[in-house]
């Protein structure tokens, strides 16, 4: 998969199709699996680019036609799906709906004023937070030049080209490390020169390790952004998912030593914003 942005690289960058929920049906026992699966094909709808007709959801589902079809009755009755010109189902506009409240939560809203401030004092850096969710990066806000904005295009990211993404990884077990990056590898390949970015998965990790100093990630060399410096930390917070901070100086400003004071600096602001009530 190639990237055009190399910041949109290390902060996030649109994909394909990607699974990040299992398949419904082998859920726990006194779930719904009625709405698990309805749930689980807005999220198809949404992460796959071509529409999807009946046969291919009951595909993926792994059940008959005559259920999804009662499903997919009552997505497009309640306005989350709909039927193109030629039959098949993509997503209406209700989607929409869902998300016109997500600035409530702390990844989307806390940092805003952490960021106004970056922005200002470093207008060349490029800064995001990122959650670690179910083995999905999900990026919150980015401050730059411009100032601070939503990262709602941004759903998903190569853990392994990712600093934040793989500084959480760190953090965990590596048995546990190890499958979330091949699950990445999965949904997007594995890009990268491996001179730079190893193929094996506990090779990269390693590597990663090496770099890691005074609990910052540092990626250069091409690793995550082709002449840039990209570091990561993470973040203490009250959520129930890590979450770290990025910030990419594309233009050669700091040293590695200053951009990790930096991103000391600006990690103990956000500590302070999301505990604050």
């Amino acid at each position: 998969m190639q990237h055009s942005n190399d910041v949109a690289a290390v902060l996030g960058s649109p994909s394909g199709s990607l699974t990040t929920l299992p398949v419904p049906g082998a859920g726990p026992s006194g779930s719904n699996q009625s709405l698990a699966r309805g749930l689980y094909v807005l999220r198809r709808l949404v992460e796959v680019d071509e529409p999807w007709t009946l046969a291919q959801l009951a595909t993926e589902l792994g059940t008959h036609q005559s259920s999804v079809s009662r499903l997919m009755a009552t997505l497009v009755a309640a306005g989350y799906a709909r039927k193109d010109e030629k039959g098949r189902f993509v997503p209406d506009y209700g989607i929409i709906s869902l998300a016109t409240r997500t600035n409530r939560l702390p990844l989307l809203s806390r940092p805003w004023p952490v960021f106004e401030q970056l922005a200002k004092d470093h207008p060349r850096l490029s800064a995001t937070v990122a959650m670690l969710w179910r083995g999905q990066l999900l990026y919150g806000l980015r401050s730059g030049g411009r100032g601070v904005a939503l990262l709602r295009q941004y759903p998903d990211y190569p853990l392994h080209r990712s600093s934040p993404g793989l500084r959480l990884l760190l953090d965990m077990p590596e048995p546990e490390a190890v499958e979330l990056l091949e699950s990445s590898r999965q949904r997007h390949g594995w890009s990268g020169d491996p001179a730079i970015v190893p193929a094996d998965a506990a090779e990269l990790l390693a590597r990663a390790r090496e770099r890691c100093e005074h609990e910052v990630l540092m990626l250069s060399d091409g690793w995550a952004v082709n002449t840039a410096l990209s570091g990561a930390i993470p973040v203490r917070t009250s959520e129930p998912h890590p979450v770290a901070l990025a910030i990419v100086d594309k233009h050669g400003d700091l040293s590695p030593d200053e951009l990790r004071l930096v991103l000391h600096t600006v990690r103990r602001d956000l500590e302070l914003a999301f505990h604050q009530r």
